[in-house]
């Protein structure tokens, strides 16, 4: 099971980045159900954790405008198991896309103190 929050009426969840055999780095991402892929990051984050490229995608915005952005891997601990994930550099708060939620049941309750809960379905 996965351990989050409410911050200022968001969904906030950790997530575990491994940077070596040893060493990971856990980061707050703010749900957002309306991204269907993994993650976003702003760019120096991505650059700090130097995470490798992967590719590009061209990406339509709200606004209707086009932009090209780049997509990176990273090794992640999610409920307790390690798997790759791509990571769009693009924002400017982490982002956590619902394609990390497949399988799982989020719980919510929205006030000061709410249980925010990720379990395996």
């Amino acid at each position: 099971m996965i351990l989050g929050k409410i911050v200022e009426n968001r969904v906030v969840l950790p997530v575990s980045f491994c940077l070596s055999q040893t060493t990971e780095l856990a980061i707050d991402f703010v749900v957002d159900t309306g991204f269907n892929g993994y993650l976003t990051l702003p760019s120096p984050a991505v650059a700090a954790l130097k995470l490798p490229l992967e590719s590009t995608i061209v990406a339509r915005l709200a606004d209707g405008s086009e932009s090209e952005i780049p997509i990176y891997l990273a090794e992640i601990r999610w409920n307790e198991q390690v798997q790759f994930v791509t990571v769009l550099a693009t924002g400017t708060k982490p982002l956590l896309g619902t394609s990390l939620l497949q399988g799982f049941r989020l719980t919510i309750e929205f006030n000061a103190d709410g249980i925010v809960q990720v379990e395996k379905i």
